[in-house]
């Protein structure tokens, strides 16, 4: 007969498993899976000519690679991407494994983005692939510093005297403060 006060430790067990398998999958999607991620995107988009709004994230099987799906060849499939340290992007169709690719990459000279250059006979898309990281709050600040600077000197002194301009009259046209203790 089974002891019931041991009943409620084992279902205790099973939840505390349960929620490590849902859990543990999302947590070990690190920061720098994104920026991979967003490669392999953009590689397989170029390779099949599909926007990359078409690709959809299935899972990641080890450190850099990923399981992408997408519809192709008249049915669902899934691809095979892996994201090397030392500068390829390794394509694989999962259903078919017919088909593979390993496209060279590169970060940029800053040092943030990866790059890599390529393309298909089939896409009119020619130009340079480059995935970034996705901009925060302090990119923001340094965009707007960065473009304070390109504008024309008269343009940015224009726009300084109409601030200027604008706060003084807003400043001659406020109604004076009510008077304390005035008339009723």
């Amino acid at each position: 007969m089974p002891d019931p006060l041991r009943a409620p430790a084992r279902l205790r067990r099973f939840a505390l498993a349960l929620c490590l398998v849902l859990v543990l999958p999302a947590a070990g999607f690190a920061a720098g899976d994104d920026l991979k991620l967003n490669l392999c995107k953009q590689v397989l988009s170029r390779m099949l000519c599909k926007k990359v709004s078409e690709f959809g994230y299935v899972g990641k099987l080890d450190e850099g690679v990923y399981v992408i799906s997408v519809f192709y060849a008249s049915k669902n499939s899934e691809m095979l991407c892996a994201v090397t340290s030392d500068g390829q992007v390794i394509l694989q169709d999962r259903t078919w494994r017919a088909m593979r690719r390993v496209v060279p990459y590169e970060p940029d000279s800053e040092g943030r983005c990866l790059v890599a250059n390529y393309s298909s006979p089939e896409c009119p898309n020619k130009g340079l692939i480059k995935a970034c990281p996705a901009k925060g709050p302090q990119d923001a600040k340094e965009q707007v510093k960065e473009t304070f600077w390109v504008r024309p000197v008269p343009k940015i002194l224009e726009e300084e005297y109409k601030a200027m301009s604008g706060r003084e009259q807003q400043n001659a046209t406020a109604p004076p403060p009510p008077a304390e203790g005035g008339e009723k």
